[in-house]
């Protein structure tokens, strides 16, 4: 009887190993570093920060904005603007400048006076087309604005544009962007414009 506890005891141990031995090759197996995501996944990712992106840089335009354009592009991006042309960082933000981006200069209204209304960007028909660390997107974009804040809302300017995007270090930046207008545009602008 002795002996056949003994065995009996010597079996149970060795069952107990064996059952911690394979939960902590279990363990094992299951803390590994995932695999790399599914393709699906990674686009939906891409997409999301492209849409951030976008939803990000017309914020700028926004008069309580950092207005810094900048941060959106590549260091050898370019910017098109109804045929006028800007290539790297410093011209682009010459151009902004240019445009009178931001509400810096504008006097103060007196006390009391009704407030200026705010110009909001809109874009709409956002389409992106990922080709791997690139990707293009197309949208069309709306300048709406009040004249004050008691007005009624104007579209005051829209558009188009066609962006390229590179993701450079993990984050999607800006390489080429097109912009056209459609209505709206200053007339200054008509000798650039491009003919269709």
């Amino acid at each position: 009887m002795t002996k056949t506890n003994g065995r009996h005891h010597a079996m149970k141990s060795m069952l107990g190993l064996l059952s911690i031995l394979a939960a902590l090759i279990g363990m094992t197996a299951c803390s590994k570093a995932p695999a790399t995501p599914p393709h699906e996944l990674t686009e939906m990712m891409d997409r999301a920060a492209i849409e951030d992106l976008f939803t990000d840089y017309y914020s700028q335009f926004g008069p309580n904005s950092q207005h810094n354009f900048m941060a959106y592009f590549a260091a050898n991006g370019r910017l098109e603007v109804n045929g006028l042309a800007a290539n790297g960082i410093d011209e682009i933000k010459a151009m902004y400048v240019q445009a009178g981006v931001g509400s810096e200069g504008k006097a103060p209204k007196a006390a009391g006076a009704v407030p200026e209304g705010i110009s909001e960007m809109m874009v709409t028909n956002l389409k992106i087309q990922l080709q791997g660390d690139k990707a293009v997107a197309t949208l069309l974009w709306h300048s709406v604005k009040s004249d004050l804040v008691t007005s009624a809302p104007k579209v005051t300017e829209y558009g188009r544009e066609q962006t390229e995007l590179v993701k450079q270090d993990g984050r999607w930046l800006i390489s080429k962007r097109v912009i056209i207008s459609e209505g709206g545009m200053p007339e200054g602008l008509l000798k650039s414009y491009p003919k269709h």
